[in-house]
């Protein structure tokens, strides 16, 4: 059962990962009206009689979001059963759930009522939320399967809590870039200024118009890159043994070096559907490289700390 588990989450991972870059196709090419106001049918019909790409591309978004739903579903009520005691794998299982349906039904909503630009920014954040609790809940499955849960999240020295905090609060900042630019996706925005770095020769234009929306992305998104700067210098410095969390930081570097790339491109190359789609990978890796460090480093706000096989002391969620 542990082993099949471990497998399906395998599968979750890959699917809601699918769901964020689908998503991510019907905005930049304008789809989402592709299937009228009717969900979660096609114009009413569960076999469109006519056919169009945008038709496609959001049906399809629909269907592999159901088929993902169902593994989610699969995923998390057989990780809750099998690991009772384990309050970070119900933790996890739960979030995975509760977030893929609650993004669902925001669609749904968008669709059939339809929902301003601000609300329909937060449908991608769900999602990313989804998918990073589904990689985290496939990492701990993998930890436990490999005899390594006795002490999670584990480590082999202790982290302070200012770090812990540093980390945590990097993961609520990535969130709340994520969430900016999929404000400008959805007001248009991509374009508001036709040159990068700067906007129209302007470091700091009207905020509350296309082009301060694109500019307020950019610095919010510069700002993410220099905090992911100071996190790998802190790992390496004051935990160069802990090589979970030197990984972690290391890729995140480098992931957040090719987001800041990739959207500039993004503008260069005029909405190249490709870079922003790799716009969109490159953003959903970072963020569950950072919920990871989470995971590893354990919860700021626990001060009492678990001792792990070899004798050190290191912070738990449980």
């Amino acid at each position: 059962m542990k082993r099949f588990l471990r497998g399906v989450s395998v599968l979750g991972v890959a699917g809601t990962f699918l769901i964020l870059l689908m998503g991510a196709l019907v905005t930049k090419t304008g789809s989402g009206e592709g299937c009228g106001n009717t969900w979660p049918f096609c114009h009413g019909e569960v076999f469109p009689s006519y056919h169009t790409l945008e038709l496609w591309i959001e049906y399809s978004h629909r269907i592999v979001s159901g088929l993902v739903g169902l593994i989610v579903l699969i995923l998390s009520v057989g990780a809750w059963l099998a690991y009772r005691d384990r309050w970070i794998v119900k933790f996890l299982a739960f979030n995975s759930l509760f977030f893929i349906v609650l993004q669902g039904l925001l669609g749904a909503a968008a669709v059939v009522w339809g929902q301003s630009d601000a609300v329909l920014a937060l449908h991608f954040g769900f999602s990313l939320l989804s998918f990073a609790s589904v990689v985290l809940l496939s990492v701990v499955l993998f930890q436990l399967g490999r005899g390594s849960g006795s002490a999670l999240p584990g480590g082999e020295s202790s982290v302070s809590r200012a770090m812990r905090t540093g980390i945590w609060g990097l993961a609520a900042y990535t969130y709340l870039v994520v969430y900016t630019g999929a404000y400008v996706r959805h007001t248009g925005s991509s374009l508001g200024c036709a040159d990068w770095p700067l906007c129209g020769g302007q470091w700091i234009p009207d905020l509350t118009t296309q082009a301060g929306i694109q500019l307020m992305h950019r610095l919010f998104a510069g700002l993410l890159f220099l905090f992911t700067v100071w996190l790998y210098w802190a790992v390496k410095k004051n935990h160069p043994q802990r090589k979970d969390l030197v990984r972690g930081a290391g890729w995140s570097f480098t992931l957040t070096a090719l987001q800041v790339l990739t959207g500039g491109a993004i503008v260069l190359t005029k909405l190249e559907l490709i870079i922003a789609l790799a716009h969109t990978t490159l953003i959903s890796a970072f963020f569950a490289a950072i919920c990871y460090l989470c995971l590893q480093v354990g919860a700021p706000w626990n001060t009492r700390p678990q001792r792990s096989e070899k004798g050190t002391e290191q912070p738990s969620f449980r």
